[in-house]
């Protein structure tokens, strides 16, 4: 069984909402059949090997990199959804103090139109996220961050 991870990278951004008393990290997709598919693949994930990372830049952008460790996944295809190039000004620094209190929830989403919310619609359930990091780019050399390290390296 391989332990790589399928990176996927083709997602407009981010929405962040509030519910059931977490924030709500969306990844979202323009292309909805594309967002269907990913919302298949992580319904399997096991609330209890998920992570999220936030990879804070140096240049006033962050990346954000979600996936279920493979290492202990039943899963034989592993995918991982990672996006740099992302302001931390704007809705991240609202954000930020609520994922350092408590896990965010995961949601995969479709939007018709990103500029217009009236589009976007919900595909996936709510996936928790046992680990969340904030973290440093100089961080990444760390042996704990390899995933992270290798879907920022190949972005």
């Amino acid at each position: 069984m391989s332990l790589e991870i399928d990176w996927k990278n083709n997602f407009y951004g981010i929405s962040w909402a509030y519910e059931k008393d977490r924030l709500v990290v969306s990844t979202v997709f323009e292309d909805k059949k594309e967002a269907i598919a990913i919302a298949r693949d992580i319904e399997d994930w096991s609330d209890k090997f998920t992570r999220l990372t936030i990879i804070e830049k140096d240049n006033d952008e962050f990346a954000i990199c979600v996936y279920q460790d493979p290492l202990v996944s039943k899963n034989d295809r592993h995918l991982g959804l990672f996006r740099t190039g992302m302001r931390q000004s704007g809705g991240y620094e609202q954000a930020k103090p609520m994922m350092e209190e408590k896990s965010p929830l995961l949601q995969i989403a479709y939007a018709a139109d990103v500029r217009d919310m009236n589009t976007y619609e919900q595909i996936s359930r709510l996936v928790p996220m046992r680990k969340c990091r904030i973290i440093a780019e100089k961080d990444l050399k760390k042996q704990e961050y390899y995933y992270e390290k290798l879907a920022n390296s190949q972005n």
